[in-house]
């Protein structure tokens, strides 16, 4: 056990250090000036968003690029999000509202996609805030650094609660670990919320994008253009990050944690699998060394450099990307998460198992 226990971190502490080398290694982007081309196309699938939809509204429409479209796909709403829009359409000409052409968040993409000319795609999710110079900064990295896929920032808000604080550090380790991975040449991780890629790019790997089943509009795009040696960047910037809330209740946390988990068995690139299993046996067996601890004494040495190698490589990775995240109280939270954690990861990768959730 203690040999198991000793290889598995260090293949976690491998996969972190590497990881946190791409992301140290990425150079801030900013942009120089003020771009006017190419023309760019923003998609927000829309579903019951009628709380949400005035300050995404008020936020796009104050971008300082002023070259882009901005198609909201409508997908059976019965809040009024539909009717709201079209109230504001009449005054916000850059916003053009459809209706989904089949059902999901995946099919409303592909109903403004096919409906768009433009050469840049922007996925922006509904309940998220870019900065004014957010689209800027995104066209002017792809016209210095052409792409296929833009892995973009996206930062989660918190009020400072354990609940949301520990949301907060989960989340800003998944869109670090994925701007790491990108950057040492292995993408295995991007986020929907705030992603860039070419129209072309996405019409060649249409067929791949599996629709039949729900979500998973981002991951399988990322593999898909990674199979076909496509271009993949991060957009390590501030001024392209977009800012989405904490889920409210631990309710509203599970399910979208299910949801997320029960795309897993769907994808087929071997190194997001990788990175996952290495991550759920870290985690396991911090669990399984303290059960054991418990029927035998003699293990509590063990248990206690295990637990305090993994949690050294933690505070090392949140330390690193505190500053562009807004983490606040690095060492005290990876503390305490460290403790909560591999419950939650044990408890997520039972949701896994427990069916696929096919709503979004």
């Amino acid at each position: 056990m203690v040999i198991v226990s000793v290889l598995v971190i260090f293949i976690y502490a491998l996969l972190i250090i590497n990881f946190l080398r791409g992301w140290i290694a990425l150079p801030e982007f900013e942009a120089s000036g003020m771009a006017n081309e190419p023309r760019v196309t923003i998609i927000t699938a829309c579903k019951n968003e009628v709380n949400n939809l005035p300050y995404l509204f008020q936020a796009v429409n104050e971008q300082s690029f002023r070259n882009f479209e901005f198609l909201l796909v409508d997908d059976g709403s019965t809040d009024g999000s539909y009717e709201y829009a079209e109230q504001v359409s009449l005054n916000f000409p850059e916003l053009k509202l459809l209706r989904n052409s089949g059902k999901g968040k995946k099919e409303a993409i592909k109903t403004a996609v096919l409906q768009s000319e433009s050469e840049i795609i922007v996925t922006l999710d509904a309940d998220c805030l870019p900065s004014v110079d957010w689209l800027n900064e995104i066209v002017q990295f792809y016209i210095s650094y052409p792409s296929d896929l833009i892995i973009c920032p996206v930062k989660m808000d918190s009020d400072g609660s354990f609940f949301q604080e520990f949301q907060q550090f989960e989340f800003a380790s998944l869109i670090a670990s994925g701007a790491g991975a990108a950057a040492i040449g292995m993408p295995v991780l991007c986020n929907g919320a705030n992603l860039a890629f070419r129209r072309e790019s996405w019409l060649e790997c249409m067929d791949n994008l599996h629709f039949e089943v729900p979500g998973g509009d981002d991951i399988f795009l990322l593999q898909s253009i990674k199979k076909r040696k496509g271009i993949i960047r991060f957009l390590k910037s501030v001024n392209a990050t977009v800012t989405t809330h904490s889920a409210v209740n631990l309710k509203s946390f599970i399910h979208q944690r299910r949801r997320w988990a029960s795309k897993k068995s769907a994808y087929t690139d071997w190194q997001l699998a990788l990175t996952a299993a290495v991550v759920f046996l870290a985690s396991f067996i911090v669990l399984l060394d303290f059960v054991l601890a418990i029927v035998q004494p003699n293990l509590i040495a063990l248990v206690l450099n295990i637990f305090l190698l993994k949690l050294l490589i933690d505070v090392s990775f949140f330390y690193k990307i505190s500053d562009f995240f807004g983490l606040r109280k690095v060492l005290l939270n990876t503390f305490v998460f460290s403790l909560i954690y591999p419950f939650y990861i044990v408890f997520t990768a039972i949701l896994s198992l427990a069916g696929t959730k096919k709503n979004w």
